[in-house]
């Protein structure tokens, strides 16, 4: 699959003032061998996923570890953190 024994970690900007909970959640302690691909389809079951993307180390090009998956609406994005932080998936 593709943790590989990392954990899967979503966060996002939660209530701070006015500011309301994020459609994009920060995941990390990703595999480096984990593709977009398989990251869109881990959170899709949350909700309708706009955008999944790695970090990439800018000389190599390989994944950090770490990316962001944007919904279409807070509700999802909630839902998802809330279901997933802290999850670990093995593969």
């Amino acid at each position: 699959m593709m943790l590989r024994g990392g954990r899967l970690a979503g966060l996002a900007s939660r209530m701070v003032g006015a500011k309301p909970f994020s459609t994009e959640i920060f995941v990390s302690r990703l595999s480096f061998y984990t593709t977009e691909e398989e990251l869109k389809n881990v959170f899709s079951p949350f909700g309708a996923v706009e955008e999944a993307r790695l970090v990439r180390d800018n000389q190599t090009g390989r994944p950090k570890g770490f990316g962001f998956v944007k919904y279409s609406s807070q509700a999802d994005a909630e839902k998802a953190v809330k279901a997933m932080d802290g999850r670990i998936l093995r593969g």
